[in-house]
Order: structure tokens, then C-alpha cells, then sequence
């Protein structure tokens, strides 16, 4: 009858067994849950690899030149546009704007933009007291670090007027533009290619409704927010016949907290050291249980001492 060597101690006391025989099945049985043990402690402790991961990152912020401004009340809409084709839309409501876009800040010198501020002048045919203002800034965004993102995200801004203003006003307006996701950025896909633009025409080139867009907008998985952070209104008289609002929006662009799913590398170079940590004790505790059942004769095997 053959005997293999299923365990030995000290290299001095081996232990031999025939393929069938209790002490072959202990000593698989031990030996899978060796391994297994620390696989699964790390697993179901959510210990072993990372579902998603974040980071910090100031992203590169661009305005594009594109904004709709929509100034609405119970008796009144005021539509004006960067883009000629809402603009024919509405051209019953539409009074020009006079755009101007001061040169971004760069505060620490990192090719990065801090800030950018931009101003829009508009035309209007009469005070706008307690009506809704509101402002679509269209930027492009872009993350390179992990996950790519380079896409179209929108900037919106709704304010109430006061009721003390007068013919001529301005309001300045702090913020900043906030990515939000509703779901972790895979590290291996780039984001351009799932977003399109803000405004989509579509093939028969219909306008769709402001409510669409919006919608539409925020049904995505990734996008941002335009979170207000000071708002000052100044109001001035003038004698010309014309009303005129001017919209100062100073953009912030600060680091912001990315979440993303890592890549397989980086989950393995994760896993094998927790694997590794896990399994010690484990390796421990099963070495010192075997040496116990086969020195103690609990299972059938062959003892042979070397001298």
C-alpha cells in the first residue's frame, strides 16, 4: 500500500497516510479553511477591496461664453441668449444682453484657474422688482487625475429682485461650481463620451422646454451645481429711458472630493496585503490544531521519526 507524507513536525516526525484516509480529508479540510478563512473575514468586513474609493482634485473650469437668462413673473417673461436660435424662438420676449468675460486668475500659479468673473448687461423694459432671475452658465469641466472628465456641465443661478429696486441695478453674485455625482466614476471610462450637451436639438431641430433640459440635466450620473455663496444687490437711478441689469458672476473653482472605482491593479496591490495579514494568525492557529490531532493519534497515520 503506498503511503504519502500528509504531515510532518519539527522535520524530525513525519506523518503518512494512504489517499483515502481520515487523515488525508482532515488535512484537506484544514487546509482549505486555512486559506479561505482570512479570504472571507476580509471579504464580509469589507476589509479585502474597495467598492469605491475617493479623491481630492481642483478640476479645470472653462466658461464656454454660453448663458440664458430668464427673467419671469406672473405678467411678464424676459428672455435673452447666447444662442441665436432661442433667441428667434423668443423673439417676442427677447432684449439683447452685452456679454464680457474678464481674464481668469490663476492665484497659485499651477495652470490652474481660481476664479473667473463674468458680467452681463442687460437691456430691460422696465424694473424687474420681485420677479425670478434666472442665469444658465454653460462650462466645460474637465478631471484628469483618476476618472476622465471632460464634459458640458451647467451653472444655474436663481435669485428673487427685490422690490426696492429701482431703475437701474446690478447684482453681484459668489459662488462656486460643484461636481455632483450620483453614482462612482469608473477610473477606465472617460466621461465625454456618456454626457452630451446641455441643450440638445435634437435631429428636427426643436427647442425642447426649460423644464426638459433641466430634467434631462439632472437625470445624468455626473454634473454640477452652481452653490451661491454671497449675493449683493446694488441699486442706482438714472435718467435714460432704457432699464439696465448688470449680472456680475464671480466663479470659484476650488479642490473638490472625487468619488471613483479603482482599477483592478490597485484593488490587487490592496488585497494581497490584507489577504496576506489576515491569514498569519490563521496559518497559526492551524498549524498548532494539526500538531495536536496527529500527535495525539486523533486521526489514522504512519509515524517515522528520522534520527
Amino acid at each position: 500500500m503506498v503511503l504519502y507524507k500528509i504531515y510532518s513536525q519539527e522535520h524530525r516526525i513525519r506523518y503518512l497516510a494512504h489517499p483515502c484516509s481520515t487523515a488525508v480529508v482532515f488535512q484537506a479540510f484544514f487546509l482549505l479553511l486555512t486559506f479561505l478563512s482570512p479570504l472571507f473575514t476580509s471579504y464580509f468586513t469589507s476589509g479585502f477591496y474597495y467598492k469605491e474609493l475617493t479623491y481630492t482634485e481642483q478640476p479645470q473650469i472653462s466658461f464656454l461664453g454660453q448663458y440664458n437668462i430668464i427673467i419671469d413673473s406672473l405678467s411678464s417673461f424676459i428672455f435673452s441668449s447666447s444662442d441665436a436660435r432661442l433667441n428667434n424662438y423668443f423673439i417676442s420676449n427677447y432684449y439683447p444682453t452685452v456679454l464680457t468675460i474678464d481674464i481668469p486668475r490663476d492665484v497659485n500659479s499651477d495652470g490652474i484657474t481660481d476664479q473667473q468673473t463674468i458680467t452681463m448687461d442687460v437691456t430691460l423694459p422696465g424694473t424687474i422688482s420681485d420677479q425670478i432671475v434666472n442665469v444658465w452658465l454653460i462650462f466645460q469641466y474637465t478631471l484628469n487625475q483618476y476618472p476622465l472628465v471632460n464634459m458640458q456641465t451647467l451653472g444655474l443661478i436663481s435669485l428673487k429682485a427685490p422690490s426696492s429696486l429701482s431703475t437701474n441695478s446690478t447684482v453681484i453674485i459668489y459662488g462656486e461650481l460643484c461636481f455632483q455625482q450620483q453614482q462612482p466614476i469608473l477610473s477606465y471610462i472617460n466621461v465625454s463620451a456618456l454626457e452630451g450637451p446641455i441643450i440638445d436639438y435634437g435631429t428636427n431641430n426643436i427647442v425642447p422646454s426649460f423644464d426638459d433640459i433641466l430634467s434631462d440635466y439632472r437625470s445624468r450620473n455626473y454634473s454640477t451645481i452652481f452653490n451661491e455663496q454671497y449675493v449683493q444687490w446694488i441699486s442706482s437711478s438714472s435718467s435714460s429711458s432704457s432699464t439696465l441689469l448688470k449680472i456680475k458672476v464671480i466663479v470659484n473653482n476650488s479642490p473638490q472630493l472625487i468619488r471613483y472605482v479603482p482599477s483592478f491593479w490597485k484593488e490587487f496591490r490592496w488585497a494581497w496585503i490584507q489577504y496576506v495579514t489576515a491569514l498569519l494568525p490563521f496559518y497559526y492557529v492551524a498549524n498548532k490544531v494539526k500538531e495536536f490531532v496527529f500527535s495525539n493519534g486523533l486521526v489514522r497515520a504512519v509515524v517515522k521519526k528520522s534520527p
